[in-house]
């Protein structure tokens, strides 16, 4: 074989038609994934702009969660009779005002966080712990423990040291989940173990909180109605 025969293609010499390399057409694949984000980035607008401007005047949506939903809650829970009348007696107080647009948006708001995450609205299943430990085996100091942790208890809520979590971390043992998903109820009867259980749990929650060991003779209705008016409070500008 001669030198000529075996040398690869010269780097002058054209390439054949057969070699020559055919343009690719485009995929399509990144101009659909484009297609789709912005589509998907509309719909997002859209939707957006709907529920805004579907619920962008909050007030009688309030109001209606309160008279619907709120009231008749607070009127079959655990709390007693008492406190029943005085905390929905607050939020009666709250009706004319948003009916009123008396409050500002910024009231509004901190009043909805109020609502929402309310501790004190979950008092009736401590109060119904304090009922049935007089009926229990547990001793003189475990009753005298309970009455004082009670009261702690109650004291960070109103001073809105603890949130709705914590009271129900302290109740979750000895409760059930109310009929469609509305909040804990506290079973009855409890057994010893179960209220001792509770003690410890609110042990650790006034402890990590800082809740100070002291008396605090306030009710649970005087205690919702500090929260109300400090949702209500008009800051300084």
């Amino acid at each position: 074989m001669s030198e000529e025969d075996s040398s690869p293609t010269g780097a002058g010499e054209r390439p054949t038609q057969a070699e020559t390399p055919q343009p690719k057409e485009p995929s399509l694949g990144p101009a659909c994934l484009v297609v789709s984000i912005l589509g998907l980035a509309t719909l997002c607008a859209v939707c957006a702009f709907g529920s805004f401007f579907m619920f962008s005047d909050q007030y009688p949506l309030a109001k209606r969660s309160i008279e619907q939903q709120l009231i008749p809650w607070v009127e079959t829970s655990q709390l007693s009779e008492v406190d029943r009348k005085a905390i929905v007696g607050e939020l009666q107080r709250l009706l004319p005002m948003l009916e009123q647009r008396t409050i500002d948006k910024q009231q509004l708001t901190r009043l909805r966080n109020c609502l929402q995450d309310n501790p004190v609205l979950l008092w009736g299943g401590i109060e119904s712990i304090q009922q049935q430990a007089e009926q229990s085996g547990l001793t003189e100091t475990e009753q005298a423990a309970l009455e004082r942790i009670s009261q702690r208890l109650l004291r960070g809520s109103a001073d809105r040291k603890l949130s709705r979590n914590d009271v129900e971390f302290t109740i979750q043992n000895c409760s059930r989940v109310r009929e469609r998903g509305q909040s804990l109820e506290v079973l009855n009867p409890l057994s010893d173990e179960q209220i001792r259980e509770f003690l410890q749990r609110a042990e650790q929650v006034v402890e990590r909180n800082g809740i100070p060991n002291e008396p605090y003779d306030s009710s649970a209705g005087e205690a919702f109605r500090l929260l109300i008016d400090a949702a209500l409070a008009v800051e300084p500008e």
